[in-house]
Parts: structure tokens; sequence; C-alpha cells
């Protein structure tokens, strides 16, 4: 056998060997990732799914009466969080329990939270205003003559959710409040509550050095079939003149053009109808857009 064909197999075992090689490297290389990445990923994820699965399938259904009883025998932090979920609750009246002794002891929460942290005295108002139910009227009438200023705005607009006329005279006064937020959600409130004797107190109420105020006041006696509140409606109607007021951002912009078109359509106003017409054709905002179309269409 000659020296080049020596050479040829012994060059092709060393190539054989080295092949041979890497495969067992790359081999390794795979039970290594495998067994110390892949498999505890594997293994963690199915941990993960597995808790998620027995949580969801044992986690109690929480309802109104039991965040009551937070509210009744929690400490600070549950009391309160248990007043803001209850608030939540209630808006849904399919979640309203219909025992009468739930809306007993919601009452008594209210009453015993008058020196108790202001944001479940707020909480368990609007938990009751959201109920709509008559029944707390007057515990909310009651409370609202002794309440602090931090907790008023919570129950003046409780009162307005429960829209029952009764309630108006008692909020005609705070449109004489120093604080501006105050006034403003007086007049929500009325219009809210929506009594044709509220009508005096909301024009009185346009002419507020707080235009939250007027905004409020122009939007609420539309609610009541009022247009004194016309030239402050068309301004509403102007995003120009909202680009004027720095603390209104673009979305709280479109907020008050929807709002100024859904209260004042239904006054069939002339010029109210013309600014409509224009915000329909050419503004920015498709929602406010396709509102101005409906009315237009209506």
């Amino acid at each position: 056998m000659s020296y080049q064909e020596n050479e040829s197999k012994e060059s092709t075992g060393t190539q054989g060997a080295s092949v041979d090689n890497t495969h067992e490297e790359k081999g390794f290389f795979k039970i290594i990732v495998h067994s110390f990445f892949v498999i505890p990923f594997l293994i963690a994820v199915f941990c993960v799914l597995l808790f998620t699965a027995i949580h969801l399938l044992t986690r109690e259904q929480r309802g109104a009466e039991d965040y009551l009883a937070d509210i009744k025998t929690g400490g600070l932090t549950k009391r309160w969080q248990g007043a803001f979920e209850l608030s939540k609750i209630l808006a849904n009246p399919k979640l309203v329990p219909a025992q009468d002794n739930f809306f007993a002891e919601l009452i008594n929460a209210f009453d015993h939270a008058k020196h108790d942290d202001d944001r479940i005295r707020q909480y368990l108002a609007l938990a009751m205003g959201r109920t709509a139910n008559p029944l707390f009227l007057q515990p909310l009438l009651n409370g609202l003559k002794e309440e602090k200023d931090a907790n008023l705005p919570a129950l003046i607009y409780a009162l307005g959710m429960l829209k029952q006329k009764e309630a108006a005279p008692a909020l005609y006064s705070y449109l004489d409040h120093p604080q501006a937020r105050i006034r403003s959600i007086t007049v929500v409130a009325l219009g809210n509550i929506a009594d044709t004797r509220s009508d005096s107190v909301l024009r009185k109420a346009l002419a507020d050095p707080e235009p939250n105020v007027q905004w409020g006041a122009a939007v609420s006696l539309a609610k009541i079939g009022d247009a004194a509140g016309k030239s402050v409606l068309l301004n509403m109607l102007d995003r120009g003149y909202l680009s004027k007021f720095p603390e209104v951002d673009a979305e709280e912009q479109n907020n008050l053009l929807l709002l100024a078109i859904d209260a004042a359509a239904p006054l069939r106003d002339v010029n109210i109808d013309e600014r409509i017409a224009q915000l329909a054709q050419g503004d920015k905002n498709m929602n406010v857009r396709s509102a101005a179309l409906d009315v237009i269409k209506r």
C-alpha cells in the first residue's frame, strides 16, 4: 500500500472521529439544555396553570353582604376597600340584595362611619345612591345636615342618583358654597333629579364665576326643557372655546361636547342645531361626529 493510500485512510478516520465527537458534543449540549432549562420551565408553567385553575375553582365569590361584613368588622384598609367594592357592586341592579335587613344594615354602617375614615362614608353614600332606592333618601338627607366638606360631594351626588324630587330643596343652599367643586356637583345632582322647580336656582348658577358650574347649570336646565343656558351650551359646542381652558385636555373636550350635544338636542333650537350640524361635518373626533349625526337624523 502506498504512502498516499495510508495517509488517505488515516485522514478519513480522523475526520470520522471528529464528526462523531461533534455529534456527541451536540447531544450532550441538548441534554444539558433540556435538563436545566426546558424541563424546569415546563414544570413551572404547569404549576402556574394548575395553581390558577385551582384558584378559579375554589375562590370565594364575594357578594354585597360579604363586603358589608368587611365594613362592619374589618380593619381600616379592609373597611374602606369593602365600601369601595360595595359601591361598585350595587351599581348593578341584579347584584343588589333583596332582603330588607341588608338595607337597614347598610344605613347603620353609613351612620357609624360618620367618625371613621372619610373614604368609607363617601363610598357608602355612593353605594346607596347607585341603588336608586328611595329608602336611602332620608338617611342621606340627615347626613347632609352635619356633614364635613370632604364628604359633601359624595352625598350630594348620591342624592342626585336617587332622582327623588324631595331632595332638590335640600341642595339649593350648596349652590352658594365657597368651594367650586361642591357647587359644580350640586348643579349636576339637580340636573339628575330634573325637578322643574329648580329652574330659578339653576338660572342663577349660569352666572357663577366657575365655568364648570356654568356648564353644569346649562346642561341641567336643558334636562328640564329650559333653554335659559343656550349661550353657555353654544360655547360648550365650540371646540375653539373649550381650547381656551388649558386644564381641559382633549379627552375632556370630547366629553363636554358629547354632554352638550345630548343635553341641547331636545331643545330644538335653530342656532344649537346649526352648531351640532357643524360638529357632524367636521369635528376631529369620530365619537363627537357620530353623536352629532345621530341628532341630525332624529
